[in-house]
């Protein structure tokens, strides 16, 4: 038995999560109160935007990646610290505010419910040039939606796309 520090409550070792560096290799907080921590910090916008930035960091280690060739990887390997990924952040709401610097929506920083699914208007980092992967140049912040029909939209189709509207006159 142990006592999680949080909720104050007797409960079994296996309620408390692996931890390395406690004497007794096991989290202070309980499972229950763990979660309900991290989701509220998740819901902070420092919270958020820390783990954006974690996912942005490690995306190119994801499974799903692992036969690709290192070319593909460097199209979206983040190049940027964290610290230079929160004056971006910041840049970010001088000059839009909590709005989507390509649709003009609004974007928010908490997640849709507790099991931390993302909404259609949440905070989304993406890059311009998806040739490209995330520089100080190349990130910039939308919301989730936008993203997902920006996905990877180049350059060169959205210039043919609007050469395409002129020679019809539309």
């Amino acid at each position: 038995m142990k006592k999680c520090t949080s909720c104050k409550l007797d409960l079994e070792l296996k309620e408390f999560s692996k931890y390395k560096l406690s004497k007794d290799g096991l989290n202070k907080w309980c499972r229950k109160c763990s979660k309900e921590k991290l989701s509220l910090y998740s819901n902070t916008e420092h919270g958020y935007m820390t783990n954006l930035y974690r996912y942005v960091r490690r995306r190119v280690l994801q499974k799903r990646y692992e036969n690709y060739p290192e070319y593909e990887k460097a199209k979206r390997r983040c190049y940027i610290t964290r610290k230079e990924f929160f004056y971006l952040w910041e840049q970010h709401k001088k000059k839009y505010g909590y709005t989507c610097a390509l649709s003009g929506e609004s974007i928010v920083y908490n997640t849709s419910s507790a099991s931390g699914s993302k909404t259609n208007n949440g905070i989304s980092v993406d890059r311009l040039n998806p040739k490209i992967g995330y520089t100080l140049e190349n990130t910039i912040f939308v919301s989730n939606k936008t993203n997902q029909m920006k996905c990877n939209v180049t350059k060169e189709l959205c210039a043919a796309i609007i050469r395409a509207h002129e020679e019809r006159g539309l």
